[in-house]
C-alpha cells in the first residue's frame, strides 16, 4: 500500500457531521453508536479515496469496538442518553486559542467530494442499531479483533489494517 496522507480533519469533524445530521432528522443519538460509525466513516472514506486516511487521531481497541478516544472522554458525560444538541471540540494542544466546534461547513466549504461521501455513508448507516454496528466491527478477521487484547487496555488500531479491510470490503461490493 502507498504511504498514505491524512485529510485536514480531526475525528471531532467527522463526529460532529453525524452530530449535526441526527439533531436535523429529530435523532439523537448514543455515544457507542457514534463512536462506531466514526470508526465505519474512517474505514469507507478510506477505501473510496484512496490514499488518504479520513483524520490523523488514533483510533483504539477497546472491549466495545474501535474507539477515538478524545471523542468517548469529552461524550462520556451522556452516559446511555441519546446525544442531542451538542458538539464536539477540537483543543490546541499548546493552549494559545479557546477550545472551538469544528462545523460540517468546514467541510463541505473545502472538500465537496469528500462531504458528499460522507452523506452517503450517513445514509447508509443511520439507521442501523447501536449493537449491530459493534457486532459488525467485532467480526472475525476485523482490524479490531486481530488488536484487541483484553490485558492491554488502549491498543491502537493500525489505520493500515483498517484502510486494507475497508479496501477489501468495498472490492467484494463489485
Amino acid at each position: 500500500m502507498q504511504d498514505m496522507k491524512h485529510y485536514d480533519y480531526k475525528a471531532a469533524h467527522i463526529a460532529n457531521f453525524i452530530l449535526n445530521s441526527t439533531d436535523k432528522e429529530a435523532r439523537g443519538i448514543s455515544i457507542l453508536k457514534l463512536l462506531k460509525l466514526v470508526y465505519i466513516f474512517f474505514g469507507w472514506v478510506s477505501a473510496f479515496h484512496s490514499g488518504k486516511y479520513l483524520f490523523s487521531d488514533p483510533i483504539e481497541a477497546w472491549k466495545y469496538g474501535p474507539v477515538v478516544p478524545s471523542l468517548y472522554y469529552e461524550l462520556r458525560r451522556f452516559g446511555r442518553e441519546p446525544i442531542r444538541g451538542a458538539r464536539v471540540h477540537i483543543y490546541d494542544a499548546f493552549g494559545d486559542e479557546p477550545p472551538r466546534q469544528p462545523t460540517e461547513e468546514e467541510i463541505a466549504g473545502k472538500d465537496r467530494e469528500l462531504f458528499e461521501t460522507l452523506k452517503i455513508i450517513w445514509d447508509s448507516y443511520k439507521d442501523a442499531p447501536a449493537e449491530h454496528l459493534v457486532a459488525l466491527t467485532h467480526r472475525e478477521d476485523t482490524p479490531w479483533s486481530k488488536t484487541f487484547d483484553p490485558k492491554i487496555r488502549g491498543k491502537e488500531i493500525k489505520k493500515e489494517d483498517i484502510v486494507n479491510y475497508y479496501e477489501d470490503l468495498y472490492k467484494g461490493l463489485g
